[in-house]
This record gives C-alpha cells, structure tokens and sequence, in this order.
C-alpha cells in the first residue's frame, strides 16, 4: 500500500517543482529618476559646467636670482608683516622658485633682517623671472629669459 501511494505523490512534486516563476506586476508608473541616478556621461558633463574654485589655468614658473652679494631676505604677498604672505631667504648668487597666487599674479618684496619692506615688484601672470639688482638695492620682474 505504501508504494502504491508514493507512485501517486511523485508525480505531483515533480509538477510542482517544475512550475514557472509567477510573474510580479510592473508598476504602472516608473519612478522618476534621482540626480544621482543619472548616467556617468551626463553627471559628468554637468560637473565640467560646474564653476571651480581651483585655478583653471596652468601659470609659467617663477625664479628670482640674488645677483646681490649677500643673503637677502623675501617675503611674497600683498605687504610684509600682513600675515597672509609667506617669508624667504635667499643665499648670494642663488635661484629659487617663487609662489604665485591663485590668479598667477604675486608682489615680491626685499625685507629687512626684522620683516620691513625695502623694495618691491608686482609680478603678473605673464612674467617669468624676478631678479635682485647686484647693488642689492631693489628688485625686478621680466618675461624673458
């Protein structure tokens, strides 16, 4: 008795494990689509058209040569002592490379040994090279070289 119930259960398992995946309904509306959601070639192109704070252009590099004797002491900002520059020393006869500001553009001054300004250069973005006068008397700003 037992294996003449088992012929019939078998063959209901086998239809039932064989039965296809009910179907889930679509919604009837698809969900609007995320900001984040947007494709990689859209996010990017509106990113690119996003304003920056970083400097889009690439500035020429700035050296200053001490044609001075000595040692002369820098300070590359608006106006010595305002906190907001940065301060160098330069040994005779060297070259050194110069910050620029964001906008490519820096005043370059000769300081004393106590930080006062003795002489300086506004250097714009198009210049390449500031020089210290061999008389250590002043300093100047070119774009050739």
């Amino acid at each position: 008795m037992f294996a003449r119930s088992l012929c019939y259960v078998a063959p209901l398992v086998v239809a039932l494990s064989c039965a296809p995946a009910p179907e889930t309904a679509a919604p009837a509306t698809p969900p609007a689509p995320s900001a984040s959601a947007a494709p990689p070639a859209v996010a990017a192109a509106a990113a690119s058209d996003a304003p920056s704070d970083a400097p889009a252009a690439h500035f020429r590099s700035l050296d200053l040569t001490n044609a001075c004797p000595k040692e002369m002491h820098l300070y590359y900002g608006e106006h010595p002592g305002d906190g907001h520059g940065q301060g160098a020393t330069v040994p005779a006869g060297a070259t050194t490379l110069i910050p620029r500001g964001s906008d490519g553009t820096v005043v370059v001054w000769v300081v004393d040994d106590k930080g006062f300004g003795l002489a300086s250069v506004q250097v714009t973005r198009h210049m390449r090279h500031v020089r210290v006068k061999a008389d250590c008397s002043g300093i100047e700003a070119d774009s050739t070289r």
